[in-house]
């Protein structure tokens, strides 16, 4: 789900692992038991969506090998490919650009290019490390001595840095969470930029012995790390704020700097002496590369309706994610969304092999840049490959995986909620059904314009979110596959399936009901 706080490339498609392959680095998969039983007058299809399917998809999509999905990484290209073969092997039409699959959009592109890297002794750091940028254009190289600057804080920066190679070192740091610790953090590191400038530097180091705070989380979003660029989907850029580019160290590359400087470590981890090694040396290479034609990419598929097929119901969830963090632990993004995505691979499998093709039409569309600020399902909204006049409605599913619930009871959000004023017959019914499921809800409405379906929402088609809600493993490493509740997520896919289907099958389009006393 997008992040509050937060406003692909032309690359060949690697091939994706199978649905049902085991990785390397895949924890043993659980014992889910059988599916559960339909509930009474539920169409047929619904069988074809069951728990080990999902929980196959799920693990596919949130290994450590795909690295977080970071929209426009090679990992997230991949992911678009399996999304693309799942619907090809089903038999839908591709319904994206040149009769294919995939749908482009314009993206910006900031990124770091090969020769950025930090040498020093026989190391050479080109992995673990994230650069934050002064300008789109920044190229610095610098070699020389090492130069110890502290904490990097007034009376820890000696003066006469100019062509020398500064380190700063940022340990024992707050675990703050959430956008006040980000901030926190972006302010940090400014005020290290403005001290180092101020004495003459041109570039500067910085070793983070502790990559699981703010300080390594908030580099996934302002910092540029391989694979990783800074993403924009309109003209131009803004200033960055940094005095002078920052060429920040995951923990275990700082402590093979510190090595090489000579630098005694305490019980803690942290610096206990300065450098001893005055005579250390190293190089340091900055090259960042603006390209303005890159492409981030949608998968876009239709299973035409039987009788009214010019109309179409638009079933949505995003596949991207937000990386790896600074020392390679990935954000895997289990929940948000490999689940949402694995639950929209089952429901395509459902309509394409569970029984007869409803009325309208149904759109699967998989986008990407979701995290990055809602681009992939903007840039469908604005540019449908099924006329938008003719889109009754969309149905969107981000974080179906982390439900609540015991003993048969499940409790999700939903939006636009009845306190809404954009709620319609789709919710209205969807909560009913829910209720053959043994799903309750409560609003979702401070969602309501942080997934997907909001760029419908937009341009006037009825929508429907489907979502567990932020848990305390949001947007952290710890978002696995082996926490979702797959029993969960069945039921949850199957009410999703059913209210779609309903509507594909309804005389009558959606209705706008406005504020209700209740569902």
């Amino acid at each position: 789900m997008l992040r509050r706080s937060i406003p692909c490339l032309a690359l060949a498609l690697s091939f994706a692992a199978a649905p049902g392959a085991q990785t390397a680095t895949a924890p043993e998969r659980p014992d889910l038991g059988a599916p559960a039983a339909l509930p009474e007058g539920a169409p047929p299809h619904l069988v074809q969506i069951d728990r080990n399917g999902l929980r196959d998809h799920a693990y596919w999509l949130a290994d450590d090998l795909r690295q977080g999905r970071y929209t426009s990484s090679k990992q997230q290209l991949a992911t678009a490919k399996y999304v693309a073969d799942h619907f090809q092997k089903l038999g839908l039409k591709p319904l994206g650009d040149k009769k294919g699959f995939l749908q482009t959009y314009p993206l910006r592109r900031v990124g770091l290019e090969a020769a950025t890297s930090l040498q020093f002794g026989t190391q050479k750091v080109t992995t673990r490390f994230a650069v934050l940028p002064a300008k789109d254009d920044d190229k610095v190289t610098l070699s020389g001595k090492f130069v110890w600057c502290g904490n990097g804080t007034e009376g820890q920066v000696p003066a006469g840095l100019e062509g020398k190679l500064p380190i700063v070192v940022l340990h024992k740091l707050p675990k703050a969470e959430g956008v006040a610790g980000d901030l926190r953090a972006v302010n940090r590191f400014r005020d290290v930029t403005d001290k180092l400038r101020a004495r003459g530097a041109d570039a500067g180091i910085v070793c983070l012995l502790d990559d699981q705070t703010a300080y390594g989380n908030t580099l996934n979003y302002h910092g540029l790390l391989p694979d990783h660029p800074k993403l924009r989907n309109s003209p131009g850029g803004g200033a960055s704020g940094f005095a002078i580019p920052l060429f920040v160290l995951a923990a275990e590359p700082s402590r093979q700097l510190f090595a090489h400087l000579g630098i005694e470590l305490d019980e803690n981890g942290g610096p206990k002496t300065a450098p001893t090694n005055e005579k250390a040396t190293g190089k340091l290479s900055i090259v960042i590369k603006s390209d303005d034609k890159a492409t981030g990419c949608n998968v876009v598929a239709v299973l035409e309706g039987k009788g009214r097929k010019a109309e179409a119901v638009v079933f949505s969830a995003h596949h991207d994610h937000i990386g790896e963090r600074l020392d390679g632990d990935a954000f895997n993004g289990a929940d948000d969304n490999a689940s949402g995505t694995a639950g929209l691979l089952e429901i395509a499998e459902a309509f394409a092999k569970g029984g007869p093709r409803p009325d309208r039409s149904i759109v699967f569309l998989s986008v990407s840049g979701e995290e990055l600020g809602l681009w992939g399902s903007q840039w469908y909204a604005e540019h449908p490959t099924w006329p938008l006049d003719k889109i009754v409605a969309d149905i969107n599913i981000d974080m179906i995986g982390r439900a609540p619930g015991e003993n048969g009871a499940i409790q999700m959000q939903i939006t636009p909620s009845h306190q809404h004023e954009k709620f319609s017959s789709i919710v209205r019914d969807g909560v009913a059904l829910g209720a053959k499921f043994g799903i309750t809800f409560t609003s979702g409405d401070q969602y309501y314009e942080r997934s997907d379906h909001y760029n419908f929402a937009r341009k006037g088609v009825p929508v429907v979110f489907f979502c567990d809600g932020e848990h305390p493993d949001y947007h952290k490493v710890s978002d696995s596959a082996d926490k979702l509740a797959y029993p969960h997520m069945e039921a949850i896919a199957r009410l999703a399936f059913w209210t779609g289907w309903n509507v594909a099958e309804a005389k009558a389009r959606p209705t706008e009901l406005g504020k209700q006393p209740s569902w």
